[in-house]
């Protein structure tokens, strides 16, 4: 036994001495030796955090006391270890990281130590899962022997070598792309490479095959790989992968389609890639201007497009201040749009972050304690953008690098992109509320812009027949105000468009008497000149939809006028909407009912009287509909369906309201509103 102690000594010592003479720093702990602290240091070590024992020094103190090894990590060793305590998550490293994990690795008691060599300071600190030991630390190395157990090594490889970067990304793993859950982002910044093939197969015995197909397109979708490209390398794979013993037999030709139906969606997922949406949309843009009164988050997302981050990293916040800097966004606009009063929309944040215990990435250096952790922000994708302020997909004006430096220069190019691509007929109020500012504002982009505004005016011909289309003047009207429309002879005299006055024009013999009506101006940006009116025919029907609207309310039910009162009217019918029932038979179930597996018709429920004659409600779903016919019976089970909005719109349209002297059809509404 005792010969057995010596001769164990005897290879620890000489472990040791061959560590040290490679310029590594050995210290003794005390193993098997003190039971309760087995991992303990045998002898003070602090001194030689910062130097290498000497062959002397490592045969006195290995010769003392200590039956195990340990080995200091940090920069006096040019070390770092990966320590694993759990052995599922060394397995997930070992799949995600294969190149990193072939590194020299050792058997522990509960988990894994994975070595790597780097000159890099890197601080010891925690991870989900395992420890990451660097400066001040130390682990236990074989030969060693803890409760028993040998620390062996698993491979024969040696250690890694990481550069700067090496250790950047093999940090970023742990702390960032580390979630159980790959989504394709992650997928996408973990895998160097873009080897569709390579990743579909990784994923395939994880996740299946169309899940594995899903994501692998979606990666080739984020690395702006074509559609075309991704079917062509990805559904033969998909098509000869076997699946499951359990799976249905499906041929080649089903499985080739099903494959470019998946890849097709990956890559119209929300409706947005990449290469579709070329930027913020401007249905965001606008929403933030609108709602938050600034232009500062909008530029800052702007501004991450422009520099071509890719969706979903994670960025610091000095990155994202000098990035600021850089594009004339000063500091404390970025600490608003990230962690002040404008980082939130209605209770979310609109550039999500996470807190991980790594200090700083990027420097590679440990902070003053109190700070334990370090605050990441993500690059926002269009998908959780579109999410959070409650938007649909709209197209995004490219925009330049000159066009963020402030946000006179931003809602100017946004105005100045918007009229080139679209040439918009639209009110002056809602061009300026579109970039959340007034009249006089939108007036001076104009003038700095060149822009031309044609204004559209209809008009017809004043008669006795078309007389009771003008509106009566009452006491609390304004003498010369009617709201946007007025009555013009040939000598261009005009007067406000009452009845009474347009009476005593025909009265007086004036011929020639036209009704005008303001229509939305035309915005164009061209160096051409543009003439300033542009003269339309207007029906008499189509007149009286545009006088009703305007004030057709103001002077019978007050402040707010009709479209007040409709959509009030609206929100009280929304509540009481009624519900239509179809019978349903065998025969009629597909043709009333989309196939949903998942989720449940909002709009529609089924229902059937039960032999008590209760009502028996249940989801509008195709399986369902079918044992309800068995138990009820054919023909005694209802589909009931929710009157959509266009036909609430169109009942309340066709509501007359009525005036103090006349009855106006409000049923002239319903084509706009609808």
């Amino acid at each position: 036994m005792k010969k057995d102690t010596a001769k164990g000594h005897n290879s620890l010592l000489e472990r040791a001495l061959s560590l040290a003479k490679v310029g590594i720093s050995v210290i003794p702990v005390w193993g098997d030796a003190a039971r309760r602290q087995p991992k303990k240091p045998a002898i003070k070590w602090r001194a030689y955090q910062k130097r290498v024992m000497t062959e002397g020094e490592v045969k006195g103190a290995f010769a003392k006391s200590g039956e195990g090894l340990g080995i200091v990590c940090g920069r006096v060793s040019r070390l770092i270890v990966i320590d694993f305590d759990d052995h599922l998550r060394y397995r997930r490293f070992c799949r995600h990281r294969p190149d990193l994990a072939a590194s020299y690795t050792v058997k522990t008691r509960r988990g894994y130590h994975v070595y790597f060599r780097t000159d890099e300071k890197v601080p010891t600190h925690q991870f989900d899962g395992g420890d990451i030991k660097g400066e001040r630390s130390y682990v236990v190395a074989p030969p060693s022997v803890i409760d028993g157990f040998l620390y062996r090594p698993i491979n024969g490889n040696d250690a890694k070598r990481l550069d700067r970067t090496g250790v950047d990304n093999l940090l970023c793993y742990f702390h960032v792309d580390a979630n159980p859950s790959d989504t394709p982002a992650k997928l996408a910044r973990n895998s160097k490479e873009t080897d569709l093939t390579e990743l579909y197969r990784r994923l395939t015995p994880r996740i299946g095959r169309n899940n594995a197909l899903y994501r692998t397109a979606s990666v080739a979708r984020d690395r702006r790989i074509s559609q075309v490209d991704a079917e062509t390398r990805l559904s033969l794979l998909h098509a000869r992968t076997m699946g499951h013993v359990d799976h249905k037999y499906e041929t080649v030709g089903d499985r080739l389609r099903e494959a470019q139906r998946t890849v097709r969606s990956a890559y119209r997922i929300n409706g947005i890639s990449e290469e579709h949406h070329g930027g913020v949309p401007n249905s965001v843009r606008e929403t933030l201007l609108k709602e938050q009164g600034s232009t500062i988050v909008a530029r800052l997302l702007d501004i991450l497009y422009l520099e071509g981050w890719q969706t979903e990293s994670y960025f610091t916040l000095s990155e994202a201040i000098a990035l600021g800097q850089k594009y004339g966004l000063d500091r404390k606009s970025v600490l608003q749009s990230l962690t002040g009063e404008l980082s939130t929309f209605n209770g979310r944040h609109i550039i999500a972050r996470r807190y991980v215990e790594y200090l700083d990435i990027k420097g590679l250096y440990s902070r003053k304690r109190g700070r334990p952790v370090e605050l990441l922000f993500r690059a926002p994708s269009i998908g959780r953008l579109l999410w959070v302020l409650n938007v649909g997909m709209t197209p995004s004006d490219r925009l330049e690098a000159r066009d963020v430096k402030s946000a006179h220069v931003y809602r100017r190019a946004l105005h100045r992109e918007y009229i080139r691509r679209l040439s918009p007929r639209l009110p002056m109020r809602t061009m300026a509320e579109r970039l959340g500012v007034n009249a006089r504002t939108l007036r001076r982009y104009n003038n700095e812009l060149g822009v031309s505004a044609t204004a559209h005016v209809g008009r017809f011909a004043l008669s006795w027949e078309n007389l009771r289309c003008l509106p009566r003047r009452r006491r609390r009207d304004e003498r010369g105000a009617t709201a946007g429309y007025w009555l013009e002879t040939r000598e261009g005299y005009r007067a406000p468009a009452w009845r009474h006055i347009g009476a005593a024009m025909l009265r007086r013999g004036e011929s020639g008497v036209q009704v005008c009506a303001q229509g939305a101006s035309a915005w164009t940006l061209t160096s051409e000149p543009c003439p300033p009116v542009r003269y339309e025919r207007l029906s008499v029907e189509e007149f009286v939809r545009l006088r009703v609207l305007r004030d057709g309310g103001e002077s019978a039910a007050g402040a707010g006028g009709l479209m007040k009162r409709l959509w009030d009217r609206a929100r009280s019918l929304a509540s009481k909407m009624r519900y239509e029932r179809v019978r349903l038979s065998y025969e009629s179930v597909s043709a009333c009912i989309a196939e949903d597996k998942v989720a449940e018709t909002i709009g529609s429920y089924l229902c059937a009287l039960d032999d008590c004659g209760r009502e028996v409600r249940r989801p509008a779903r195709r399986g369902v509909a079918y044992r309800m016919l068995k138990e009820f019976g054919n023909g005694n089970v209802y589909l009931a369906l929710r009157d959509n909005y266009r036909e609430m719109v169109l009942a309340l349209a066709g509501h007359a309201v009525r005036d103090d002297e006349e009855r106006v059809s409000v049923g002239l509404l319903a084509p706009m509103l609808a």
